[in-house]
């Protein structure tokens, strides 16, 4: 009985058929081995027999599969992140993601909630405390982005109250930062001499003004 084709054998005429340049039946001849044979270690591999499309065919399967895990995996982890927020902010996810261009339904598909909802809460007017908070994203938006990303909410909080004159309460900030995905560097002793200062100190960097509520 003859010894069976060694493994970096079989792995090159595999790559050899992915390849699609000769049909099986020329390139098993040309391999001196049959065609039956190395249809089975296609199929093995997990590539597609039929001569001219096993290399394609087999890179879109392999890549479909990819998709669809990558899919299953940011399903599941925007469901355990959003599965106990209220509606409102996931349907404030969806807007942005549609202002960045992203199709509605596949965004509301991916976070598990319905497209018509998402359409009724565009439609019905912004509460009070949304509209306060659109406010207060706005200014924590340019604060941290004139912080060049390093001011948390702590800091972030102290120059609201401190030189905007924003009567808020700090885990209004830190929520809003938090559902803005907005971080900042851990400076204890910045916070310190930033928080011993007057309210007499100036503009914050960009220029908005000091104001009264």
């Amino acid at each position: 009985m003859p010894s069976p084709h060694p493994p970096e054998f079989r792995r090159h005429a595999v790559e050899l058929a992915r390849q699609g340049d000769k049909p099986l039946v020329r390139l098993a001849e040309d391999l001196g081995i049959s065609r039956s044979c190395l249809q089975k270690w296609l199929q093995e591999d997990g590539a597609d027999p039929r001569p001219g499309t096993a290399g394609q065919l087999a890179e879109l399967r392999r890549g479909i599969r990819q998709l669809r895990r990558d899919n299953d995996i940011l399903q599941r982890a925007a469901h355990l992140a959003l599965g106990k927020r209220p509606a409102g902010v996931i349907y404030g996810l969806i807007r942005a993601l549609a202002a960045d261009h992203v199709p509605v339904a596949t965004a509301c598909r991916v976070l598990r909630v319905s497209t018509s909802g998402y359409y009724e809460w565009l439609k019905r007017p912004e509460s009070p405390r949304e509209l306060r908070d659109g406010h207060l994203m706005e200014l924590i938006r340019q604060i941290h982005a004139d912080s060049r990303g390093s001011y948390g909410s702590p800091r972030v909080h102290a120059y609201l109250r401190l030189r905007l004159g924003e009567k808020v309460n700090h885990k209004r900030i830190e929520r809003l930062m938090r559902e803005a995905g907005l971080r900042g560097a851990h400076s204890p002793k910045g916070l310190r001499e930033f928080a011993g200062r007057d309210e007499g100190a100036g503009p914050i960097p960009g220029g908005h003004p000091e104001r009264e509520v």
